[in-house]
């Protein structure tokens, strides 16, 4: 017996004064091309009419190097704060909820429906705008005006202004060519005036351990190195014409493995090994794991206040020097080296580097932290330089973010208790309910580590983690390695 299935598709064209409308049924919005949407729309509508405090769904995309894709919803609605959005350093992609009561839509709808009791108009605001529109001419036309000038007249409110502080740019958008085309030309030709580029690690390598080995190749050219860098992706596009530069990179594949051999994300294309940030008069442009977004200056501002907030709060004690630990037959300090130097020197460190926990959800472990610290705080390390760029403190901000998230589940931290105690059950009786705080600690071995010379791409990873703590209650704070 043959099945079928039917699903009615249609989209009606409006021109209303300046502005072209495209009025969508059923599977209609599939006709409309990419390029052409202003995916800015329903988000303006958005942070003009929505109560803040009605908020029912909220769909956001953590701008970090771990590009991770959250949504929540409740029936009833409820406060933003709710969601853990206390900063809004995200971009929000959709926003559903009830206007607020304070406000009069003058919708053919909302005439029908505004008398009967507790009312409330209620809107899905993604790249476009569901809601209950007049299906005669001139009322629909009214309709689309009331819209118009929503975006044109009403003011944003306060509370969600901060929604439009970063854009992601849809893949059909007309900058997207040009900032692709600077990226290859910044790889061959680097302008710390126009931009900048680097590596950041891809999304799905933000679970388990660190990389130890990158394997691969970036066109004709192997990659096998330690510690990926910029050199190593412009290695294998030196020569060719910009336009086949990308082509090489996106087609280019590199794989991390950890000290055993075993992959840990997989060949991912060596595009998504590569962060850029385009500078713009107006805004900066940033490239994540094969996507664009646009940072407004307010966004820039907020992420300044955060960075330097977290290096204001130092922790009250001081780790030793990196090179007073032991070196390896190469003269380096290794990181497992130092953190072992560190609980040696300092009992009131406990070195777990290296010892993943593994639950369900996270089943190949996770690195809960590299030290216990004083007061039980969890200690991140890690040492960087201009030569390994930002990939690995993106990935450190990204680490201390799922150990918080997954230690504050109560099983969790059992687990973590048992982990503890197999080393020290003295530390482990000591533990308490929950994370007690986090701290990153870092040692750059080119320069002295202050907010001016973190790394622009981990920027944005350190206020993805801080305000995910924030909403978690657990401190977040700098420390740096001397």
């Amino acid at each position: 017996m043959g099945f079928t299935n039917t699903t009615a598709s249609a989209v009606l064209f409006l021109r209303v004064g300046k502005v072209s409308y495209a009025v969508a049924f059923g599977q209609g919005w599939r006709y409309l091309s990419d390029n052409k949407i202003d995916r800015e729309f329903g988000l303006d509508v958005a942070v003009r009419l929505l109560d803040p405090d009605e908020i029912r769904r909220i769909t956001r995309w953590a701008l970090s190097a771990k590009a991770r894709v959250d949504q929540n919803m409740v029936p009833g609605g409820q406060g933003l704060w709710a969601f853990g959005l206390r900063e809004h350093a995200e971009l929000v992609r959709r926003l559903s909820g009830k206007v607020h009561g304070d406000l009069t839509v003058d919708l053919a709808h909302v005439r029908r429906r505004g008398a009967y009791r507790n009312f409330r108009l209620g809107l899905d605001c993604g790249d476009g705008i569901q809601l209950p529109l007049s299906i005669e001419g001139e009322s629909l036309v009214s309709d689309l005006r009331v819209l118009t000038r929503v975006v044109t007249e009403m003011e944003v409110h306060d509370r969600l202004e901060p929604l439009q502080w970063v854009r992601r740019l849809a893949p059909g958008h007309d900058l997207r060519e040009v900032l692709d085309s600077t990226v290859a030309d910044l790889l061959a030709h680097p302008d710390p005036d126009r931009g900048e580029v680097g590596v950041a690690y891809p999304a799905r390598y933000y679970d388990g351990p660190d990389v130890q080995v990158y394997r691969g190749h970036v066109g004709d050219v192997p990659v096998d190195t330690p510690e990926l860098g910029i050199d190593d992706l412009r290695a294998g596009i030196r020569g060719r014409q910009p336009a086949e530069q990308l082509r090489v990179l996106h087609a280019s594949v590199i794989e991390g493995f950890d000290d055993t051999g075993r992959s840990l994300g997989g060949s991912v294309s060596a595009l998504h090994w590569l962060a850029a940030e385009i500078v713009d008069p107006e805004c900066r442009y940033i490239l994540l794991d094969g996507d664009w977004y646009r940072l407004g200056d307010k966004y820039l501002h907020h992420v300044a206040h955060i960075v330097e907030g977290a290096f204001e709060g130092a922790p009250p004690w001081v780790l030793p020097a990196w090179d007073s630990a032991p070196t390896d037959p190469e003269g380096k300090v290794l990181e497992r080296d130092y953190n072992k130097h560190v609980a040696d020197v300092d009992h009131r460190f406990l070195c777990l580097d290296r010892k993943l926990l593994k639950t369900r959800v996270h089943p190949r472990g996770f690195e809960t932290c590299d030290l216990l610290g004083p007061d039980n705080v969890l200690v991140h390390v890690k040492k960087v330089s201009s030569s390994t760029g930002s990939s690995v403190l993106s990935h450190l901000f990204a680490q201390g973010l799922v150990a918080i998230e997954s230690l504050t589940d109560s099983s969790t931290w059992t687990e973590f208790a048992e982990l503890v105690g197999a080393e020290s059950p003295e530390r482990a009786a000591a533990l308490g309910t929950r994370p007690a705080g986090l701290v990153y600690a870092i040692h750059r071995s080119d320069k002295t580590l202050t907010p001016d010379t973190l790394f622009t791409f981990a920027r944005s990873a350190l206020v993805s983690a801080a305000i995910s703590l924030a909403a978690a209650d657990v401190p977040l704070r700098i420390a740096v390695i001397p």
